[in-house]
């Protein structure tokens, strides 16, 4: 019985030290995860400071201020919008972050701007026009530039007479006839 009893007794002792392994590794778990969980939340905290900084350029301004000319022109609907890339991202160690400032018309998207966001100073530090214009505005644009000038001769002594011809004959009053 004795012998039971130590056996017991040395069972009971591997379990204990066998539980208290479990603990570390359920302790070390909740660890990682509570890291996890903080690096999430710095990502969040960044995309959303990002945005709002994006959402505050003078340049989104002035494209929002074009949507109801877009619109008359294409006859669809027309959206800017402020876009944080997040495709490229590793975590902590990814010093900046990219967005665009895009624009839909209809089924088309185009990025108007390229934005560049440093995550230490947390301020946009770059916004570059990345040349890409949609085809409605570009349709404007060609329309502006070979649209024809009206032009007006000078007139000379010798042409006033001619001016009389080319205008259409008015009735004559009463007093005149």
């Amino acid at each position: 019985m004795k012998k039971h009893i130590f056996i017991l007794f040395l069972l009971a002792f591997a379990l204990t030290s066998h539980a208290q392994d479990d603990k570390t590794d359920r302790k070390q778990e909740l660890r990682d995860n509570a890291a996890e969980k903080k690096t999430a939340s710095k990502l969040k905290v960044d995309y959303n400071l990002f945005r709002r900084q994006m959402l505050a350029l003078p340049e989104y301004g002035d494209e929002r201020k074009k949507i109801p000319a877009l619109q008359k022109a294409s006859k669809m609907a027309v959206k800017i919008v402020a876009y944080v890339d997040s495709i490229d991202d590793a975590g902590d160690d990814v010093k900046t972050l990219m967005g665009y400032i895009i624009e839909n018309v209809g089924d088309n998207s185009t990025n108007i701007y390229e934005i560049t966001y440093d995550r230490a100073t947390k301020k946009i530090t770059t916004v570059k026009p990345t040349g890409e214009t949609s085809d409605i505005e570009q349709d404007d644009a060609d329309t502006k530039k070979t649209s024809p000038k009206k032009t007006t001769a000078k007139k000379t002594k010798g042409d006033d007479d001619d001016d009389d011809e080319d205008q259409p004959a008015k009735k004559k009053s009463k007093d005149e006839e």
